[in-house]
């Protein structure tokens, strides 16, 4: 053979060598993307472990439910945080309505097992009370550690199965919905959470277990406001409730204990609550 083709041919397989081991890593670390189709394939029979989403066989889905309050990062850690918070949604009976995605063993990396819900009993309490008067208890990661779910499947699902477990232990069985910490996914951790049966809320879809998704409108107003931002920020999320509803997509706010409670956070919250509470009734 040509020296001068022998030499050609060693490149190009080293070339397709190199190529082959990079898409191998692209794969395994990819966020996960929902196809471009509007999230609108899923089975109905889903329906009635998702709140905000009731679809009967046959009819054209809409959208005329009241938000969902979705609550991050329940914790000890934001005890007095979250009372406050409840405070508000019990002025407009929103128990029926609320989320709240539990941490089970907040931050251990930096506080150990300081802030675990075995070493809290008051506030597993409290977390059952609010289960009792209608407030729903899901899941949202396990120590919310820096992008704890940006991982490999094993990892994730060790995760999963040390959560659930716990909570289990702690009486709240039959966790239905997954919340990730910072949004944070990638394909192999998807696969566990789908895999432990959890449905996974985002920004913008919901991924139920068995792959399809379904489009929602999930955003935050109160990061951290002022007092002199609440009209503003008021404004911009009635906007989007609004053009929400009109696109037949399910509205859900994303609020943080701490985050809320600062500044003009929490007056926010109420205003909201008393606008759309205002509308559904009229």
């Amino acid at each position: 053979m040509n020296p001068l083709r022998t030499r050609h041919l060693a490149l190009m397989l080293i070339i397709l060598a190199v190529l082959a081991v990079v898409a191998g890593s692209v794969t395994h670390d990819a966020p996960y993307t929902p196809p471009p189709d509007g999230g609108f394939s899923h089975r109905t029979d889903q329906n009635g472990s998702i709140p905000g989403i009731t679809v009967k066989n046959g009819e054209r889905r809409t959208h005329t439910e009241p938000p969902l309050i979705l609550v991050h990062d329940v914790t000890p850690y934001y005890f007095d945080d979250l009372r406050e918070i409840v405070a508000v949604l019990d002025e407009y009976n929103y128990s029926d309505r609320t989320v709240l995605f539990v941490i089970p063993v907040f931050d251990p990396d930096h506080y150990g097992n300081e802030w675990s819900l075995k070493n809290h009993p008051d506030f597993v309490g409290y977390l059952r009370e609010l289960q009792l008067r209608g407030y729903r208890v899901e899941l949202h990661g396990y120590g919310h550690t820096y992008h704890e779910f940006n991982c490999s499947y094993e990892t994730a699902k060790e995760k999963l199965d040390n959560a659930t477990a716990l909570m289990s232990s702690l009486g709240f069985d039959n966790l239905t919905l997954f919340l990730p910490p910072a949004w944070a996914l990638n394909n192999e951790s998807l696969k566990a959470i789908l895999k432990h049966n959890l449905t996974i809320v985002t920004t913008d879809w919901l991924i139920f277990p068995n792959g399809t998704q379904r489009r929602i409108w999930n955003r935050e107003y109160t990061w951290y406001i002022e007092r002199n931002e609440v009209e503003d920020r008021l404004s911009v999320a009635l906007h989007d409730y609004r053009k929400a509803m009109e696109q037949g997509t399910p509205f859900y706010l994303s609020i943080h204990p701490g985050v809320i409670n600062y500044g003009g956070g929490l007056d926010f919250l109420r205003e909201f609550l008393d606008t759309v509470c205002c509308q559904e009734k009229s």
